[in-house]
């Protein structure tokens, strides 16, 4: 039995049989015009147009001499409270990988007007609400004659490593002896090596008593750290040691990495003597790769701080154990490379922060130095 054709649907109709749509004419259509085109788009566009320069003007007229050295060395010399953003503005200038600031890193004439500012802040106590202002200015003005090409402010950077008459001023010292380190660096680290004023300030701030004044910083909940800055004097004078090197260097280096007990300090003593291929090195190296390492964070009061110093420690160890391979092709890697694997395979369950990156790059450090035709096995 067959099923019954559909049958197609009509449309409604009225009496007349016809459908109610087709006695009813729509308007026609017509081109938009000019006018309907200017309302509707470029009107609006104008409108935001508008906005954006004006936002533009503001930024710029806000940051209107920021990458003027003379601007900023002006603002520099009036000395006020914001006199300190001027001197970080000039020492990021200072430190830019640019070429176009490559002239401005071999001014003579601007090293020395620096450095007469810095020598004139120093004899300044600091004291009042307008410490904290003071401190900053003298930081960045250490960091930015450490970033010179020339050594005109490397007698001021001394002294400012050795000025200390109130706690706060330790920031200045750190800043001045990372300064010292910075312009060893970029002028070549024979010539600081054969300055006795350098080496012996570099190995006085390296034997640095542990004083008993309270920290000069807070954590962000405004809790009180462990931190000490003669603790952290040694660690900054350990690197420096390591940068410029020599005997007399390495040799201090040695014993800090066996006596020293500020962790920082320690590790920046390894770092250094495995830039200079030291065999010395590796017990700290291998202290620093440990993944159950629980002196990495003992400086540090709260977990978040804990997790993010166990991870920078570890992957400075991974870069050290790669300059000491490269500084001494013939060294035996054979200690590293096992605490390389151990790191690589472990499950990092006490860190959160960039667990997989710290693995990823010690199976690549791995993979490196096992590709050394000369590396032992």
């Amino acid at each position: 039995m067959s099923l019954p054709k559909a049958v197609p649907s009509k449309p409604p109709s009225d009496q007349d049989g016809q459908s109610p749509a087709a006695g009813v004419s729509l308007p026609p259509v017509e081109a938009p015009t000019g006018t309907f085109i200017l309302q509707l788009f470029l009107i609006p566009l104008l409108i935001v147009a508008i906005v954006v320069m004006v936002w533009l003007l503001f930024s710029w007229m806000a940051n209107m001499g920021q990458d003027n050295p003379k601007s900023l060395v002006e603002a520099l010399a009036r000395g006020d409270d914001s006199s300190w953003q001027r001197a970080y503005q000039l020492a990021d200038l200072l430190r830019s990988p640019d070429p176009k600031y490559d002239a401005l890193r071999r001014d003579s004439s601007l090293a020395n007007q620096l450095a007469v500012m810095l020598e004139q802040d120093l004899k300044v106590p600091v004291e009042g609400d307008a410490a904290r202002v003071r401190v900053m200015r003298r930081m960045f003005l250490c960091r930015a004659l450490g970033s010179f090409e020339v050594t005109e402010g490397l007698p001021i950077l001394i002294e400012a490593a050795k000025s200390q008459r109130d706690p706060v001023e330790a920031e200045v010292r750190l800043a001045a002896i990372e300064g010292i380190t910075t312009l060893a660096d970029r002028n070549g680290p024979e010539s600081f090596q054969a300055d006795p004023q350098v080496m012996q300030l570099l190995l006085a701030a390296s034997r640095e008593p542990d004083g008993n004044d309270p920290a000069p910083v807070t954590t962000r909940d405004g809790q009180p750290t462990t931190f000490r800055p003669q603790s952290e004097i040694r660690a900054v004078a350990a690197y420096a040691l390591g940068v410029i090197g020599g005997e007399e260097a390495l040799a201090r280096l040695k014993v800090m990495l066996r006596a020293e007990a500020y962790s920082n300090a320690r590790y920046n003593a390894a770092t250094g003597l495995a830039r200079h291929g030291d065999p010395a090195c590796v017990i700290g190296l291998k202290e620093m790769l440990d993944p159950e390492n629980e002196r990495a964070a003992s400086d540090e009061n709260n977990d978040r701080d804990k997790d993010r110093k166990r991870a920078t420690v570890l992957m400075n160890g991974i870069r050290a154990a790669l300059v000491y391979a490269d500084a001494n092709p013939a060294a035996d890697l054979t200690e590293l490379k096992a605490a390389l694997e151990k790191l690589a395979s472990a499950p990092l369950t006490s860190i959160q922060t960039d667990r997989s990156r710290i693995q990823s790059s010690a199976q690549e450090a791995l993979r490196l130095i096992e590709a050394k035709p000369t590396s032992r096995s």
